[in-house]
């Protein structure tokens, strides 16, 4: 007895030595490394080439960065924005920057320059986000949350553990090349539940990712699909992150973006009106596969403004459980959608529409 006593000590202690070695799903590196350099620059020790080179080594940056065909302009935009915001030589420069709300013809470094001016102001809080968070435990309440919106049979899909990295860029999250980026300003500005939330939407293209390869074995590049897919995936993720529309707030995006992006969603019945016609055109010969090309544009805003229209009518007219069984089964979507249009006196596709779409899914079916 005494010797399986024993037995059982010593697998109870290579468990916990296994656990211990075994990989974490998540990696701060980034940030933490990036906050080193900030507390560095706030003391008067900007960083030099090897701090940068440093930085850009470590993990998350390196898998961003490989990821990125243009990731020598996402390089040069944090060292400006970098400079700008802790040399207090550039103080009034980017005071002036920070304090104008950002509008839709900013610069692209401008967002960079914007965050890092939010860093900044809150070291100490991001810090303390970045040593004392429970990021497995975290973790877990995201992947959960995400299952929440899978359809009922997709909910026992186990997702492989995703790279998560942190670090600071531009105020957005990203979910690209099999991995989640997180800006940890935009995640520890929005506290434990927003950032749950944050990562079950990024997580939620992940799970969407495997039913669809389950669902569609094969392959299409049709416009109008394309679009019907982008409106979806945003749309159904946004149901977990932003489940209200018009929003007052975007982030740090100024209200003049904030008005575009509100009167896109209330024009999305002339967008989708405009993916009809097209199809319709194509369909009857009128419109030319080139011009036909332009349907994949009628998903805005990456599918956020028109997708959440689409995915929300569903949801307020027919129930979340009506928006959620349909994710990845784009035919379904289409006619749950027409039926919650219907339903609202908004814009119904056209018959020719709906069984474009069928005709194109049952060949990526294989059927």
């Amino acid at each position: 007895m005494k010797r399986y006593a024993i037995i059982l000590v010593l697998l109870t202690l290579l468990a916990v030595a296994v656990r211990a070695q075994a990989p974490k799903r998540y990696s701060v590196e980034s940030a933490i490394r990036f906050i080193d350099m900030a507390r560095a620059a706030e003391q008067g020790k900007m960083p030099a080439e090897a701090d940068w080179q440093s930085l850009f080594s470590t993990q998350g940056y390196h898998a961003f960065f490989s990821i990125r065909t243009d990731w020598k302009e996402w390089q040069d935009n944090i060292r400006k924005a970098f400079i700008l915001v802790f040399d207090p030589a550039h103080r009034a420069e980017v005071d002036s920057i920070a304090m104008s709300p950002m509008a839709a013809d900013a610069p692209f470094e401008n967002y960079f320059t914007v965050n890092f001016y939010q860093i900044r102001q809150r070291l100490d809080s991001i810090e303390h986000f970045l040593h004392n968070s429970d990021f497995d435990r975290l973790m877990d309440q995201a992947y959960s949350r995400a299952r929440q919106f899978l359809p009922a049979g997709a909910r026992s899909l186990k997702l492989p553990d995703i790279p998560l990295y942190y670090l600071a860029f531009d105020p957005e999250s990203r979910a690209m090349g099999g991995a989640v980026f997180f800006d940890i300003n935009q995640v520890s500005e929005d506290g434990v539940q927003g950032f749950v939330n944050t990562a079950a939407h990024e997580l939620h293209h992940h799970y969407m990712d495997m039913i669809w390869d389950k669902r569609y074995p094969k392959d299409s590049d049709d416009p109008a699909l394309t679009a019907l897919v982008y409106n979806q995936m945003e749309g159904t993720a946004d149901l977990i992150s932003k489940p209200d529309m018009p929003v007052t707030k975007l982030g740090l995006y100024g209200p003049e973006i904030v008005k575009m992006y509100n009167d896109d969603y209330a024009a999305s019945p002339a967008v989708l009106s405009r993916l009809d016609s097209l199809t319709c055109g194509y369909v009857s010969g009128k419109v030319s596969a080139k011009d036909f090309e332009a349907a994949a544009e009628c998903a805005h805003f990456g599918g956020h403004t028109t997708g959440d229209y689409m995915v929300f009518l569903i949801r307020d007219q027919l129930g979340l459980q009506a928006a959620v069984d349909c994710f990845c089964d784009i035919p379904a979507f289409v006619r749950r959608y027409n039926e919650a249009a219907a339903k609202a006196g908004t814009y119904v596709f056209s018959d020719t529409f709906v069984q474009y779409i069928d005709k194109i899914c049952k060949e990526m079916e294989g059927a």
